[in-house]
């Protein structure tokens, strides 16, 4: 147990992501390079989309994995890079498939150069408890990651999930191609993921509502 006064407190300095672009800054404020973020939502909604689209800006700047458990090195993995121009991203980013256990991603996460992002899809074919999520963040305090969960109503299926949601600084809801983002860091603006497929889900005008909240 370490124990700092307002001073101390005051005087700390943190590493911010650099050049994040003004609609993700609208949405998830000034973040910390090492965070925590769990993504939700029902199939078809956007989901995948929405976290490619956020690699897209991410990559850039931090060697990313993607551990891929449900869809591996399949066509739409592939078809989901070509469609976010994740081909000028090769060497930042990987994709590891359906046969990583957390054993294998804690051993892989220990080698020297090993990705600061991490990418979890899903959390419920990642079979891990509350105690191993908080193990893994324990042992490398200075990466981030990302969970992608299936939903239950609008909240994240399942125990571990509802879990990481509190402890998490970034929660994103993803409906009708929207992304409803409620961050510690500020911001908090929805995110439109597809315009065209947002408003026809939605309807005009609560997609001109919704986008500008």
């Amino acid at each position: 147990m370490k124990v700092i006064g307002v001073k101390q407190l005051l005087g700390k300095k943190y590493k911010l992501i650099p050049d994040l672009p003004p609609e993700w800054a609208e949405s998830f404020g000034q973040v910390e390079e090492s965070f925590v973020a769990i993504i939700w939502g029902a199939s078809g909604q956007g989901k995948s989309n929405f976290v490619y689209q956020f690699l897209r800006v991410l990559s850039d700047k931090y060697p990313t994995l993607y551990v891929a458990l449900e869809e591996g090195h399949s066509l739409t993995t592939q078809n989901l890079v070509n469609r976010h121009d994740l081909t000028t991203l090769s060497g930042k980013i990987k994709w590891a498939n359906h046969e990583t256990t957390l054993e294998l991603l804690i051993e892989h996460l220990k080698r020297k150069k090993s990705a600061r992002i991490i990418v979890i899809d899903s959390l419920q074919y990642f079979h891990i408890t509350y105690t191993d999520y908080k193990r893994i963040r324990q042992l490398f305090p200075k990466k981030t990651f990302i969970f992608i969960s299936h939903a239950k109503g609008k909240a994240p299926d399942g125990k571990t999930a509802d879990k990481i949601r509190y402890d998490s600084p970034i929660k994103v809801r993803v409906e009708g191609y929207m992304a409803f983002v409620v961050s510690r860091f500020g911001g908090n603006k929805n995110y439109v993921i597809w315009e065209e497929g947002a408003k026809k889900y939605w309807g005009l005008k609560a997609f001109n509502k919704l986008k500008n909240r």
